[in-house]
């Protein structure tokens, strides 16, 4: 008797895994270092050999000293609540658009405060010759860096910086600086042209950029940006100008439950100046930097409404003609970004502010504090009109939810059922009041009833939607109910269970092995009904019919495999997920996301080898010898035997999807096996 090989399959999973060290980056906020020391590179003894690197590591962010925003512990003085200055915040009254705009925050907080008051225009008279081009270089790093924080809302803005003319040597050796856009995907990223080396009117030129990280679910951007001109040739050295921005925030993508959209922002500019005057050295530190703490709140609407900024502000001066004062505020704003001026604030109100007393107390340092306070406001409102975008989009921030859930409730014709529907935020899963609108029957309007059309939930009071079923049953039949509220917006869709699917199963298997002709086919239905609580998916029993047995003109010197009956066909589950349109000619199409997980149960053939009686082969005694499913499963190995994927899409006369399978038994057969998914009607689900 030939022997039936059944191939077991053992496959066994290689996991590789590969760790590395961290990788430190820059932080932005590095250690602090004295203004009024010089810090030179220590020069290599000619003796000492010096081993060379392959490749030259890329140089990262300069030390800064940023102006602290609380005071020190040995710092005297205390916080004071002072009058509101209600001109600072009109700055930009009378601005037409975001270039103005921009133009007067440039001067503002740069090369205008810079030199202003009486330490300004002292620093501006040691600078003598070189002031016009600290002024201008400054003002253009603030005004590219300012533009690729506002995007396209000042793409076409001209720069402030008044022009000069330069030579052929100038543009063969002035120095690019790229700016880096949009979050970094790590802790910082050196994403800068850093120019090293460079020179400009006897000048040593290193600048560069790097992205900071904002959190994946925020809109926004920041960077730190950094120049250095050192001097070169002997008329400028000894002389070094340092400049370091950091300016940037985020706003998340998504409400809260109560409407708060948080943000942050911060702004520190630090400009530091080693001036050589006939070998006198003079040092001068000027430093400005702002922290806020942001709330944007959300109308039922799904509109930004305003938002409200905390900040903590602080403004340093000092060097080598006197020590390093700090002046610091706290205030309190709340501002509406205007949708009409790509987000320029107005509308400012709820004004507070309380101030730390000390030496550096002035209307200059005022008048910085509050162009600090502005240019958050400026920057931070175009970011939150992004972060509306955002959670406007339908189920970005909020979905919908339904108890009964849908998929899982059944309906006979011109039946009801009360559906409780609530809105809950996608993160934190918490109740959301939401206006319910524009209810309508799917997969077209008047295909049952749904009312009423709008309603209002609050937590702990859904709103009810009653459904009642059309006459004639129809495929999706349900209603789809868009919502808005302080969360977001988002729209849901209620279908009543589709227990209206059964899988269709045919085979055929024909062996290939001589001594033993035989043929099998089998062909069986399941009704799939669904699985409570589980959306999409669908069991069922059935039972398959086999018919096992000899071909035509079987040579009698073979066995005789023979047997009939039926078996039972499980369907443990099966997730049926479809996606179905109609195009432009009315032809309906659509894909299949289809996975099915079943059992076939063994089948009871019998074997009557053949033996030889008086020189003829006649079939001997009868054994149990199942063929059907065994063969079957060989046919699959492995992977197919209890799980099937892959379907194709039908979707025309009652025809869903259908799976083929073909074997050959471990080369003993011929095997071709078909199932199919129909939609179920009134014929298939009568009872025979």
């Amino acid at each position: 008797m030939p022997t039936r090989l059944i191939l077991l399959l053992s496959v066994a999973l290689l996991t590789t895994s590969c760790s590395g060290g961290d990788k430190h980056l820059p932080s932005s906020n590095p250690p602090e270092y004295d203004p009024e020391k010089v810090y030179t590179t220590p020069a290599v003894s000619p003796s000492t050999p010096v081993q060379m690197s392959a490749k030259p590591a890329e140089p990262g962010p300069p030390p800064i000293q940023l102006p602290p925003l609380e005071p020190g512990p040995n710092e005297k003085g205390e916080w004071k609540k002072v009058p509101v200055n209600s001109e600072s915040l009109q700055l930009l009254k009378g601005v037409k658009n975001t270039c103005e705009a921009l133009t007067k925050m440039v001067q503002g907080l740069g090369s205008a405060q810079l030199f202003a008051g009486k330490d300004g225009q002292s620093l501006k008279q040691s600078l003598s010759s070189q002031a016009e081009s600290v002024a201008r270089s400054l003002d253009q790093q603030l005004f590219d860096n300012f533009k690729a924080q506002l995007g396209q809302n000042v793409a076409d803005c001209p720069s402030p910086a008044p022009a000069r003319m330069i030579s052929l040597d100038d543009t063969l050796q002035l120095p690019r600086l790229v700016l880096a856009s949009g979050p970094s995907s790590g802790s910082f990223q050196l994403a800068q042209n850093t120019v090293s080396g460079g020179e400009r009117d006897g000048y040593r030129v290193t600048e560069g950029s790097v992205n900071i990280d904002i959190p994946s679910d925020s809109v926004g951007r920041k960077s730190r940006e950094w120049k250095i001109e050192e001097g070169s040739t002997p008329n400028t050295v000894g002389n070094r100008f340092h400049f370091t921005l950091i300016n940037g925030g985020y706003a998340k993508k998504c409400p809260r439950a109560d409407g708060i959209v948080e943000g942050d922002y911060e702004f520190s500019l630090v400009v530091h100046q080693t001036i050589n005057d006939s070998g006198t050295v003079r040092t001068v530190y000027n430093a400005r930097r702002v922290h806020a703490t942001l709330k944007g709140q959300v109308g039922d609407d799904a509109k930004l409404q305003y938002v409200d900024l905390d900040a903590t502000l602080g403004i340093g001066r000092g060097g080598t003609d006197r020590p390093t004062l700090f002046s610091r505020q706290r205030q309190h704003v709340r501002f509406v970004p205007d949708h009409r001026s790509a987000g320029l604030p107005s509308q400012f109100s709820n004004w507070s502010v309380s101030e730390w007393s000390s030496e550096l107390v002035g209307s200059t340092e005022s008048d910085a504090i509050g162009m600090l306070l502005l240019a958050v406001t400026v920057f931070s409102g175009p970011m939150y009109l992004d972060a509306e975008v955002a959670w406007s989009n339908e189920n970005t921030c909020v979905e919908v939810t339904f108890m009964p859930a849908t998929k899982t409730h059944k309906l006979g014709p011109n039946e009801s059922v009360p559906v409780k529907t609530e809105l809950r935020t996608n993160k934190e899963q918490a109740v959301v009041p939401a206006k319910f609108k524009e209810a309508k029957e799917r997969p077209r309007e008047g295909n049952g009833n749904v009312s009423p059309r709008q309603e209002e939930s609050q937590p702990g009071a859904p709103a009810t939607f009653t459904y009642k079923a059309p006459a004639t049953w129809v495929r999706h039949s349900g209603f789809r109910v868009g919502v808005v509220s302080r969360a977001g917006v988002a729209e849901g869709e209620w279908e009543v269970v589709d227990a209206s699917y059964v899988l269709e199963f045919q085979s055929r298997i024909v062996s290939t092995e001589p001594t033993e002709p035989v043929e099998s086919v089998a062909a069986g239905k399941v009704v799939l009904t669904t699985v409570e609580g589980k959306e999409g998916w669908y069991r069922g029993s059935g039972m398959l019919g086999y018919q096992t047995g000899p071909p035509p003109n079987r040579d009698p010197c073979s066995n005789l495999v023979m047997g009939h009956g039926t078996t039972r066909l499980d369907v443990a589950g099966m997730s049926i997920k479809l996606s179905e349109r109609t195009d432009a000619t009315g032809r309906q199409v659509g894909s299949a996301d289809i996975e099915l997980h079943y059992l076939i149960h063994l089948t009871n053939e019998t074997v009557r080898l053949w033996t030889m009686v008086e020189f003829r082969c006649v079939p001997g005694k009868e054994f149990p010898y199942p063929f059907f499913y065994p063969m079957y499963a060989v046919s699959r190995g492995a992977e197919e035997i209890n799980l099937l994927k892959g379907w194709t899409y039908i979707g025309r006369n009652g025809v869903v999807a259908t799976k083929t399978l073909r074997g050959n038994c471990g080369d003993l057969c011929e095997d071709v096996t078909v199932f199919t998914l129909k939609e179920m009607n009134e014929e298939v689900s009568s009872p025979k």
